[in-house]
């Protein structure tokens, strides 16, 4: 799908406001009320009004997607409901020139589902097959009603088809689109399957002057078919068999992030899930029996024969000395 606002001289025209607001899903709840797209234009403008339609818009969305999901349509009611309570707010505190100048599209679309309300005379058109079908022509006979304030009343939905395409615009970006064929051309691209971002830029450079005298806004929602795999995943042959380390892993970082919480912080404590100890050898230096050089054993042995003969000759003394003493 893809979606195209364009935005014609906004500060053409001091007393003319005009905006769009398009809300794609962010999260898995808002996915399941799909994709929200607000056009407002607003005439006559005056100071305290130069906001107005940005704050119409976010109590819309904010209403929409912050309901506990029901279904789209219900949601979009009571979206509408709070719309009302506010513009019914605005009147209370006589802020009343916006009535009677206020135009204001609501369009909510999920996979083909479209459902959508306006008021004033926005255009609200689909273009499928070549065709241009007016979408907003059962919306325009409605009435305000006046007690209390409802400016939003009815909800058309419908069922869309692939490659269609849907265009809301204010009244005279419309009405000049349909003069210089400029939605004829963007139909006959949607035939021949042509229709792209560069195919409109084309168009719109074409009729560049025209365009320059104009004041308004319009977006194109271009629905392109679902691109499906051409084979089916076969979940048997895709089963992954996870360590049981890695599938308890996020478990672990949790429980550190926890301790890290409750731990004092300390700027250099830093924490190591693997501490690597360095191996250390031991040497057994008795083991090996040391080996003196050989000069040390040559002198060892020369000063053990010089004690022996001292020795020797000390007992040879004293042995003579006996026998020379015992004689009469």
């Amino acid at each position: 799908m893809q979606v195209f606002e364009l935005h014609f001289n906004p500060k053409l025209k001091e007393d003319l406001i005009f905006d769009s607001f398009c809300y794609e899903p962010t999260n898995i709840y808002e996915k399941r009320l799909g994709s929200l797209y607000l056009v407002g234009e607003l005439k006559n403008v005056i100071p305290q009004n130069l906001k107005f339609l940005d704050k119409l818009a976010q109590v819309i969305k904010g209403k929409f997607y912050g309901l506990p999901i029901k279904s789209v349509e219900e949601n979009l009611k009571e979206s509408l409901k709070k719309a009302n309570q506010f513009l019914e707010e605005e009147v209370k505190n006589d802020n009343t020139s916006w009535l009677g100048n206020l135009n204001f599209a609501v369009l909510s679309l999920k996979n083909l589902d479209l459902n959508f309300t306006k008021v004033g005379n926005l255009k609200i058109f689909l273009l499928r097959g070549g065709e241009i079908i007016d979408l907003g022509k059962k919306l325009e006979l409605q009435e305000i009603e006046p007690y209390p304030l409802k400016i939003f009343l009815n909800i058309v939905s419908g069922k869309l088809a692939a490659d269609d395409i849907i265009f809301v615009s204010t009244k005279e970006i419309f009405d000049l689109f349909l003069n210089e064929n400029f939605l004829a051309e963007i139909a006959k691209s949607q035939i021949e399957k042509k229709f792209s971002e560069k195919v409109l830029r084309k168009i719109l450079q074409e009729k560049e002057k025209v365009l320059a005298g104009i004041s308004g806004v319009c977006i194109l929602i271009s629905l392109k078919p679902e691109i499906l795999p051409k084979k089916a995943i076969s979940f048997e042959k895709e089963v992954k068999i996870i360590p049981l380390k890695k599938f308890f892993q996020p478990l672990f970082n949790q429980i550190k992030k926890f301790s890290q919480k409750l731990i004092p912080k300390r700027s250099e404590i830093k924490f190591k899930s693997k501490i690597k100890i360095p191996k250390i050898e031991v040497k057994k230096f008795w083991k090996k029996p040391v080996e003196l050089p050989t000069f040390a054993k040559i002198q060892i042995k020369n000063e053990l024969q010089k004690k022996l003969i001292l020795i020797l000759a000390l007992i040879f003394l004293l042995l003579i000395g006996f026998l020379i003493f015992k004689r009469p």
